[in-house]
Formats: structure tokens, C-alpha cells, sequence
């Protein structure tokens, strides 16, 4: 009769057979080499990095595990190849190890440890980043310390402003759809509760899409950007616009009679909107105005954010040109 393990037995047991016991010993990175034949085949470079930024603030926290090679004074990994290119990209010369007993590699050990134990949930992520927000921490010292991007952060540390419906799909979905979700809800908060409620998780391309047609469909037309900042940018997106001098009241688009556009049109001229993508954070382009760091800059206001930045115009990447 078969066993009927969980996955986290499954990981324990990996660790009863392939951790050794006793201290971890340092050994030099120049003496391993990686296992060709281990399972992962791939590895994330921007994961590999933010491992780095780690280990540079803490060093290697867990031991990896090691075999003797058939060279005299080499090893080969078993376990931890992750944080033995961590502690090559941080530059450091050693690294503790444990060494396991001579023998092949267990290929299903290494293959439980590949597919990796389950990471921390967004909600727990959430709780940490909010815990050491409100113990004194910017947002900016848990970036270093954790090794992560600012917006990374930015983005857990806003689910504590999140409505329950929404930090709900956390569950299903990433936290970066989450998050131009809850972009989305602070502009039109029953369009997108009504959304949630009729779906129970999302992609980020398609969050993102989602959010941006209830944004223009709920502002009665395209949205204009232009240079706002403070609190203006913190509940609408950014307008770049080219208006007369002559502007029109504001009319709810459901009392707006069906001439009120060519009256718009009339008196306003088009308005240009470029919407951008600088990382993984999507924004506006302020065409308005000029960066101050010469023509090889441009000013983005980035979504939730609440001042403009200049940042180098071959990291931006145009999503969206729309004319109002």
C-alpha cells in the first residue's frame, strides 16, 4: 500500500536523508562546482540578484549541502545551488556547507528541494512589511534589508489600506493584479467590488486591462494627463492636457446632454495620454515636462505615486498612446 505523504512530509523527509548532522563547515566557493545533472534547469536572475542583496546583509543563513567529487579537494552540490550563485554575485570567497557521505546524488531529494517548500503567502508578507512599518522601518530600509525593489514593497505594504473583498483575492491572483486592482478601487470603488464579485482571481495583464477600461469608463471618456503631484495624483491618474483657454463645467456623464461632447470638442483641444511601463511599475509620461536631467530623461508619475520621478528614457517602455 502506498504512503499517502504531504508535501511537507515529503520535505521533511528530504531533509531526515540529505541534511547531515553536526556544524556546517566553510568551504571555499572555488572548490564547487554545480551538479549538470540536477533537476532545476532555469534560474530566475532577478531572484538570483535580490538572494545576493541578502546574503551581502546577512551572509548565507542556511548551510548548503555538499559531495565529494571524483576530483581530490572539489564538491559538488546537492542542495542549495540558489544560494551558492547568491554568494558568488555577493563576492564572497567561502561558504558553510555540510558534506554529505560519498555516494551519488539522490535525484529525488534534489528534485523535492527544487520544487521548494511553499513560499510565504502574500497575506504573511503583508503582515510582516506592515509589523515593521509600524515598529519605526521606511519602506526604503525594508527594501535593503530584504533585498526587494521599493515598488515590491510598496505594493505589500499597501494591502493593509486594501478592503477585505479585495486582499480576498491575494488567495488566487498576484499581488501586483491586486495592486492595479486596488489602483483602480481608490478612483471607482463600486465598479471594482462589483468586479470582484463576479470573479474569483485574475492575471496581471488582465487586472491591469480590467482596471484601466472601469478607470476611463467611469471618468465618462479617456483620461487626460497631465502634470499632477501630491495629493491630486493620489486618487486619479495623471493628465497631460492641451486646453483652451475657455474650459467647460463638469458635468456628470449621466446628466450630459448628447451634444455636451462637440461642445468639448469645441472648446478643448485633444489631449494626449502615453502610458508607460519603467520596471515592473506602470505610469504616465508628463510630456509637459521637461526632465531636468537633459533630454536622455524623462518625468513619469507612476501609479499611486505621489511625486513625479526622472528617470533614463531606455528603461521605459510605451504601453499605451491614446488621444481624449
Amino acid at each position: 500500500m502506498a504512503l499517502d505523504l504531504s508535501f511537507k512530509q515529503l520535505i521533511d523527509a528530504a531533509e531526515d536523508v540529505a541534511a547531515p548532522t553536526g556544524q556546517p563547515t566553510s568551504i571555499a566557493i572555488d572548490r564547487i562546482d554545480e551538479d549538470p545533472d540536477q533537476p532545476r534547469r532555469s534560474f530566475d536572475e532577478q531572484k538570483i540578484e535580490e538572494l545576493a542583496e541578502s546574503v551581502l546583509q546577512h551572509g548565507v543563513l542556511q548551510p548548503i549541502v555538499l559531495r565529494q567529487a571524483t576530483e581530490e579537494g572539489r564538491y559538488v552540490i546537492v542542495m542549495g545551488a540558489r544560494r551558492y550563485r547568491a554568494a558568488k554575485r555577493a563576492g564572497l570567497r567561502d561558504i558553510p556547507a555540510f558534506i554529505q557521505a560519498v555516494g551519488s546524488a539522490d535525484r529525488y531529494v534534489q528534485m523535492i528541494e527544487n520544487i521548494q517548500r511553499h513560499d510565504l503567502n502574500a497575506t504573511e508578507i503583508a503582515a510582516f512589511i506592515a509589523g515593521r512599518l509600524e515598529l519605526g522601518d521606511s519602506q526604503a530600509d525594508i527594501s535593503r534589508k530584504l533585498g526587494k525593489p521599493r515598488d515590491w514593497v510598496s505594493r505589500y505594504a499597501s494591502v493593509q489600506s486594501m478592503p477585505e473583498f479585495l486582499r480576498s483575492k491575494l488567495a488566487g491572483s498576484s499581488i501586483r493584479a491586486v495592486y492595479e486592482l486596488f489602483q483602480a478601487w481608490r478612483e471607482q470603488p463600486n465598479a471594482i467590488e462589483t468586479l470582484c464579485a463576479a470573479q474569483e482571481s485574475f492575471t496581471d495583464a488582465h487586472a491591469r486591462q480590467l482596471a484601466h477600461k472601469i478607470r476611463t469608463e467611469g471618468r465618462g471618456s479617456h483620461a487626460d494627463c497631465e502634470g499632477a503631484s501630491g495629493a491630486q495624483a493620489e486618487r486619479s491618474r495623471p493628465r497631460v492636457a492641451l486646453r483652451s483657454t475657455e474650459t467647460d463645467p463638469v458635468i456628470p456623464s449621466a446628466e450630459r446632454r448628447p451634444h455636451s461632447s462637440v461642445r468639448r470638442n469645441e472648446t478643448m483641444s485633444p489631449s494626449l495620454t502615453i502610458r508607460v511601463r519603467h520596471q515592473d511599475r506602470t505610469g504616465c509620461l508628463l510630456v509637459d515636462r521637461p526632465a531636468s536631467q537633459g533630454s536622455r530623461h524623462a518625468v513619469l508619475l507612476m501609479d499611486g505615486a505621489d511625486e513625479a520621478e526622472e528617470v533614463p528614457t531606455s528603461t521605459i517602455t510605451i504601453e499605451e498612446v491614446f488621444f481624449a
